[in-house]
């Protein structure tokens, strides 16, 4: 076992230092790599629960998601998955360089705020674009709004969809139907 671990464990999460029981989904995963990146980098430690509590991991499992992630970021950032002893149980560390570049997962940008991870501003996003962007960086930047875009339009079909006439039939139709067994239900027990 490592001691620094536990320490580490114990400081609790912050800016640079994740916590998460289970990690199941490489979006997740993905996301959070990106934000410690396009942050200060960190560490992301599987198998702990808050109040820090260690309570372990599957390791094969982590790696497979850790792997399906690493796929899903853009440009590459130098990161790690290593599995120590803490407590008797095995615990994932993931560890996470910061990127000089815009990194996207899943086609976003992410960044850590505090213990939260949230979408990074235009802002921030001007502010850290070169004055000259490589042609990767703009390439990688144009797909993502692409993407964006097209995940807004489905969204917006969603919502034509749910606001026509024949979803809203259906509505009224079963609302109908409850309001006159209701009614029937209610006539008997005073009728």
């Amino acid at each position: 076992m490592r001691p620094e671990i536990l320490e580490l464990i114990f400081q609790g999460e912050s800016e640079t230092l994740e916590f998460k029981i289970a990690i199941r989904e490489p979006q997740l995963l993905a996301r959070l790599i990106g934000s410690f990146a396009n942050t200060k980098g960190g560490k992301i430690v599987v198998g702990v629960k808050e109040p820090p509590e260690v309570v372990g991991t599957d390791e094969s499992s982590l790696q497979r998601i850790y792997d399906s992630a690493i796929r899903r970021i853009s440009p590459a950032v130098k990161s790690s998955l290593s599995f120590v002893e803490a407590e008797g149980k095995r615990v994932g560390v993931i560890d996470v360089s910061p990127s000089s570049d815009i990194v996207l997962a899943d086609g976003g940008a992410f960044v850590r705020a505090g213990t939260f991870t949230q979408p990074m501003a235009w802002t921030q996003m001007r502010e850290r674009l070169p004055e000259k962007p490589s042609t990767a960086t703009v390439e990688s930047l144009a797909h993502a709004i692409e993407k964006q875009t097209q995940v807004i339009e489905q969204l917006r079909e969603v919502i034509r969809d749910g606001n026509s006439w024949k979803t809203k039939w259906k509505d009224h139709l079963v609302s109908g139907i409850v309001g006159a067994i209701i009614g029937a239900i209610v006539t008997g027990v005073l009728g």
